[in-house]
């Protein structure tokens, strides 16, 4: 088998319907050198037209038409036509007869998918298409000079898509990606950080200084530990309040004599280092309360 490279590309003009009647024949390709923006351009001619039309009668399997192909793609990959049949209408280049499904008549009805966008091999020794492997709806069209499948008087997708590129500052022929990271870098500056981060980075350091807070008035005495879940949610809630309270605040008098060995509980041990409080500070407000 000759090399070749599967290429896809999607009409310029949008499916023309007529009155309210989806067609039933959608031109696939033009004739002659065939110019998909940001693609490479390939050959349609006699020769070209020939071997399509008999790739194509050699199956018996009718070619799909997907949305914004699926298929290619390896997703769930709903029909929205087949082609049952190939026409040859020369400086109109190839067309397809196509039978669609009820919803994708509906899509083309209400002009929610306008455009179609054919796959093709074209044989690399001479850029000609030679085989066609389906094609899809989609919304985005890339290449000029094709017949319309659905009209509308509205704004089109590509007149947006358009405007979108010369406002980002892109080239028409922009791959996807670039678009991507255009946009990005203008709602995600450099430095920029989500508020949803920035709120839960907030939170965190409002506890650090909270857990320091509280720290303090206990080492200096200000407090008890029987004060702690108290005096937590306090300095939390108002750091400057909890603050004036501890200026204010006498230190508790040590109320027991304490043998000079004394030590506490392994596991109060624990807790205490996590507070910074030294034994002697922990026996003399254990004591007193």
């Amino acid at each position: 088998m000759e090399p070749s490279e599967k290429l896809s590309f999607t009409l310029e003009k949008g499916l023309e319907l007529n009155g309210n009647d989806v067609p039933e024949e959608v031109q696939l390709l033009p004739a002659g050198e065939v110019r998909p923006k940001g693609k490479m351009q390939f050959l349609m001619d006699e020769e070209g037209m020939q071997l399509m039309l008999a790739a194509f009668n050699k199956s018996d399997t009718d070619l799909v038409i997907d949305y914004e192909h699926q298929s290619l793609s390896g997703s769930e990959a709903p029909a929205a036509g087949w082609i049952k049949g190939l026409i040859d209408k020369g400086a109109e280049g190839l067309w397809a007869k196509v039978q669609w499904t009820d919803r994708a008549k509906e899509y083309l009805r209400k002009r929610e998918y306008r455009y179609i966008s054919p796959v093709v091999l074209v044989r690399k020794k001479d850029g000609r298409a030679v085989e066609l492997l389906g094609a899809a709806l989609t919304n985005l069209p890339a290449i000029d000079g094709m017949a319309p499948v659905v009209n509308s008087t509205q704004k089109d997708y590509r007149s947006l898509y358009m405007e979108a590129l010369k406002f980002l500052g892109l080239p028409e022929d922009a791959e996807a990606e670039a678009v991507r990271l255009r946009a990005e870098a203008l709602v995600r500056p450099s430095g920029f950080v989500p508020e949803a981060e920035h709120l839960a980075l907030r939170e965190t350091l409002r506890k650090y200084e909270t857990e320091e807070l509280v720290r303090q008035a206990l080492s200096k005495g200000r407090i008890t530990p029987a004060l702690l879940p108290w005096a937590r949610s306090y300095a939390f809630a108002d750091p400057e309040g909890f603050l004036e309270f501890c200026g204010k605040a006498s230190p508790a008098a040590l109320e027991s004599r304490l043998p000079a060995d004394a030590h506490p509980a392994p596991a109060q041990a624990r807790i205490n280092g996590l507070l910074g409080l030294d034994d002697k500070t922990f026996f003399r407000y254990a004591s007193h309360n």
